[in-house]
């Protein structure tokens, strides 16, 4: 298994920019100044040879009176004020140019270390939903099972008309308690996602989705698109869910395509999301409602990766949404 680059290698990655950039300031300014040596040598040859400060003092000989002939030499201590005047800024500028580079590398330290903090909570949370998940098919959804065992027996088994009544409800209402903790279940660890993998367990998201709703729903994944860890992999499962929920809700759309693909530019996977319907109104957040729930929740779970979300509305209609999802800035 190919190893990924840790995200202190990523995060180093941008103080090394920072240093090619004033190295190349440096090289700038080392040119710069022998071009301008250059050019005074050139200067004082052709000056010695044309004589051109005799030529210069004979043409303001008769300026005395208005001291014209002081203006060479006040010229050469204008000259050298501006050489010192711009040494100076020079100076100012690398300073700041070095504030500014310690500055960033802080802060990229700083979202280095937010980034792999999020992902160790999203880590511990999914950890934490797969057993509480575990523990609810184990314990919860066996005791269900077993109330309804037995309220089916006392119903069959009683001649009392009343007894059989009240057991035909215990058994109902166990059932649809069955049924929310099945919901719980589904909310907490996608099952599909454990015994199918991140693939087959969208293509049957898709399927019972376009069951439910009537709309039309396309699952294209594209050669070449990555293995994605395990908390990744819920992430997009969680996208792709939301997305088809919004769209159900609001979008009055007849056919949703979701796309799997390679990203372009890195290692990693390009999740596409496109419905034919109404589009994004200009006035209405792009976010989902219910808090941590909708895709404002997504947004936060895609940045924790490194990650970016889009949403764009299509030419001619329709809503698009875009999250990339680099595995360089993923933790090895």
């Amino acid at each position: 298994m190919r190893r990924r680059p840790s995200s202190s290698t990523a995060a180093a990655r941008r103080p090394d920019a920072v240093s090619k950039a004033v190295s190349r300031f440096a090289a700038g300014w080392a040119q710069d100044a022998l071009l301008v040596l250059a050019g005074v040598l050139a200067f004082f040859v052709v000056a010695g040879r044309f004589e051109l400060f005799e030529r210069l003092q004979a043409a303001t000989r008769g300026l005395e009176h208005w001291q014209l002939d002081e203006l060479p030499l006040t010229l050469l201590a204008l000259s050298l004020g501006l050489l010192w005047f711009g040494w100076r800024r020079v100076v100012d500028a690398r300073q700041a140019l070095a504030a500014r580079t310690v500055a960033e590398q802080q802060a990229q330290a700083l979202l280095t270390e937010n980034r792999e903090l999020a992902q160790a909570l999203i880590r511990v949370q999914d950890t934490e939903r797969r057993a509480l998940a575990r523990e609810l098919h184990d314990e919860f959804g066996q005791h269900c099972t077993a109330i309804r065992a037995d309220a089916r027996y006392i119903a069959r088994a009683t001649d009392v008309p009343a007894v059989a009544e009240g057991a035909c409800r215990i058994d109902e209402s166990a059932e649809r308690l069955h049924g929310l903790v099945r919901e719980m279940l589904d909310r907490l660890r996608p099952p599909d996602l454990d015994s199918l993998g991140l693939e087959a367990a969208v293509q049957a998201l898709c399927e019972r989705w376009e069951v439910q709703t009537g709309i039309g729903c396309a699952f294209v994944p594209r050669p070449g698109s990555p293995a994605l860890p395990d908390d990744v992999a819920v992430t997009v499962y969680r996208l792709v869910q939301e997305a088809l929920t919004n769209v159900a809700r609001h979008a009055e759309a007849s056919h949703v395509q979701i796309v799997f693909e390679p990203l372009p530019s890195a290692e990693g996977l390009r999740l596409r999301i496109t419905d034919d319907g109404c589009g994004l109104a200009p006035d209405r957040h792009p976010a989902g409602a219910g808090g941590g729930h909708g895709l404002a929740g997504m947004r936060e779970r895609v940045a924790g990766y490194g990650g970016t979300l889009k949403l764009d509305n299509v030419e001619g209609g329709g809503l698009r949404i875009e999250a990339d999802l680099p595995l360089e800035n993923l933790p090895a």
